[in-house]
């Protein structure tokens, strides 16, 4: 149970930050060229590549940043 009186814009928010994470493999298999499911398989740990980790973290921190 939410205590906001007005729980809108938390919401908001938090659509916000579903939709950016929703898209984070897609845009970072992007920017390097590679399939999506090869960085999902470095995300959940199954595979290792320092520069998609690389690529990883910098858009999560993307995204952490516009949440605020």
């Amino acid at each position: 149970m939410l205590n906001d009186s007005n729980p809108r814009p938390t919401m908001l928010r938090l659509r916000r930050y579903v939709d950016s994470f929703c898209g984070l493999y897609s845009k970072v298999a992007r920017q390097l060229g590679i399939d999506r499911s090869f960085v999902s398989r470095v995300a959940s740990g199954e595979r290792r590549s320092d520069k998609v980790e690389g690529a990883l973290i910098a858009e999560f921190h993307r995204i952490e940043g516009e949440g605020s």
